[in-house]
């Protein structure tokens, strides 16, 4: 089952649909003025896509709501991390080791910022730099915290005599 997206794009969709409708604005309408494709603003509408600063200011124009869309930006921040990933973000956290194999790309917790800003970059549908400044944030962010994480464990070197043990056919000479 795929994930609902969150409420706050939900209710904030919902909210230009009915000032939109209430002015007498067509979608196309508000599609051309905002520069984006119709089928960009319905999805911003129906919150499958975070409704945008600017779909939201020229929606307030539009349709005189008065500032009350663009209000609506305080909730509408970017999650730090995409949702599917949450459950990995709580068990990496609390890892001690990290073990994983990639062949086409470099590994987030090993990319340079300039490896992820390229990355990001290429996203479809494009980002906005808002998101791409946050998720370049985060990940830099996991990156020192697990660098922090590495440098307090204690070394691996023996530290039980059970395991530093010459081998038995050593110990003869």
């Amino acid at each position: 089952m795929a994930e609902q997206s969150p409420p706050t794009w939900r209710y904030c969709g919902s909210q230009v649909k009915l000032w939109r409708y209430r002015a007498g604005v067509s979608r196309e309408k508000l599609a051309q003025e905002a520069n984006y494709a119709v089928e960009t603003v319905r999805a911003m509408e129906q919150g499958r896509r975070r409704p945008t600063p600017r779909l939201l200011q020229v929606a307030d124009d539009l349709c005189g709501a008065g500032g009350l869309l663009v209000a609506a930006l305080t909730y509408l921040k970017p999650e730090r991390y995409v949702p599917q990933v949450g459950e990995f973000m709580d068990a990496e956290s609390q890892a001690i080791a990290l073990s994983s194999y990639q062949t086409l790309y470099i590994p987030g917790l090993l990319q340079t910022e300039a490896y992820m800003r390229a990355l990001m970059t290429k996203a479809w549908p494009p980002m906005e730099d808002e998101l791409l400044e946050e998720r370049v944030t985060a990940r830099l962010l996991r990156q020192k915290q697990r660098a922090d994480k590495a440098a307090r464990r204690p070394s691996t070197s023996c530290s039980t005599k059970r395991r530093c043990a010459p081998a038995p056919e050593d110990r003869r000479s």
